[in-house]
């Protein structure tokens, strides 16, 4: 596949620009849809003949249908963008720094989206469909996903779409929460993800935040406990990343803890983990569901999380060395990789 790429760039670039333009449009109306001609133009830069251009191909190859209220893609439509997706790190050149994000942190597999989440609202909803994509092909009939709350992981339960059905797939919160807010907790999400594979799900209604005290005795609660040896039985995790201050500030972590998290440079969160730059755990909130030492037992741990002003979060959770697998953007992995050269 390289090679076809080497070769059409050199003989011809013309190809490669057409591929471009054509994912430029269905990621445009897959984000945005319903959208009007004159929205793609501006959304995209383009000329009305360019925009109309691809827009007759796309009807006339079953991808998009229109309506009075705009243009929407087709299940086929979305297939077809799904099929561009995998060639993105080839078109966009992103496979040397996933390589050497991947090195650089002994990992399984790195997958780049191009652009920055940060600056780019669309770049999440891509990192979101590209977990999904990732979901879809390594999901087992018979296993156990657990999931996290979060953003980036409520993208990717939006974008799994049709065409899947694993009826003997549970899914579950990794840990407790009902402190955001409600399509952002993980229950909300693993039922999503559970009614789009047509699979199952549990879920476990505990707080977010909890006394240490609290914590153990709901652990010997008969329900709980039965819920949280489901959990642990997981074989996959999907989980994000966040920023530690705003991740405590959300939470709702008092003045001493923030001070503690100051004191000790923590600037990544992960499973109400807090780790400093080099990866240590440095603090942790109580809670029900997944530790992080349970992750020795689980086969695919895959970080979602992307944005160049969470490269240091990224890296201070990658540096524990619990996952397997990262699925970012261009943005954080070329600041994660500058951070390297420090």
């Amino acid at each position: 596949m390289n090679l076809l790429f080497t070769v059409m760039e050199r003989f011809a670039p013309e190809a490669m620009e057409i591929i471009e333009t054509r994912y430029r449009v269905l990621r445009q109306i897959i984000h945005g849809q319903p959208l009007g001609r004159r929205q793609l133009v501006k959304a995209l830069g383009y000329s009305e003949r360019t925009v109309r251009g691809e827009i007759d191909l796309l009807k006339e190859r079953g991808a998009i249908y229109i309506t009075p209220a705009g243009i929407y893609l087709t299940h086929n439509g979305e297939e077809m963008l799904r099929e561009i997706d995998e060639l993105i790190p080839l078109l966009f050149n992103l496979q040397t720094l996933a390589e050497q994000v991947k090195a650089r942190f002994n990992l399984d597999e790195v997958i780049l989206v191009p652009g920055d989440s940060y600056q780019d609202a669309l770049a999440k909803k891509d990192l979101g469909r590209a977990a999904a994509r990732f979901l879809r092909k390594t999901l087992q009939p018979g296993s156990v996903l657990a999931v996290t709350g979060g953003t980036t992981l409520a993208e990717m339960a939006e974008a799994i779409g049709e065409g899947i059905s694993l009826p003997d797939v549970l899914v579950v919160p990794a840990r407790g929460g009902l402190g955001e807010e409600m399509e952002q907790q993980a229950g909300t999400i693993a039922a999503k993800i559970a009614r789009a594979i047509g699979g199952q799900y549990r879920l476990l209604h505990i707080p977010d935040n909890l006394e240490v005290n609290t914590a153990e005795i709901l652990k010997k609660d008969i329900h709980v406990a039965g819920m949280v040896d489901t959990i642990k039985a997981s074989q996959a995790l999907f989980h994000g990343i966040g920023d530690a201050q705003e991740m405590a500030s959300r939470r709702g972590l008092g003045p001493q803890a923030m001070e503690y998290l100051n004191k000790h440079r923590a600037v990544g969160e992960a499973l109400r983990y807090y780790f400093d730059e080099k990866g240590n755990i440095v603090y942790e909130v109580p809670g029900i569901g997944l530790e992080l030492t349970d992750l020795d037992k689980i086969s695919r741990v895959v970080a979602v999380a992307g944005g160049s002003n969470k490269a240091l979060a990224i890296e201070s959770v990658l540096r524990n060395g619990k996952e397997n697998v990262l699925i970012s953007d261009e943005g954080a992995a070329r600041s994660i990789m500058r951070i390297a050269e420090r």
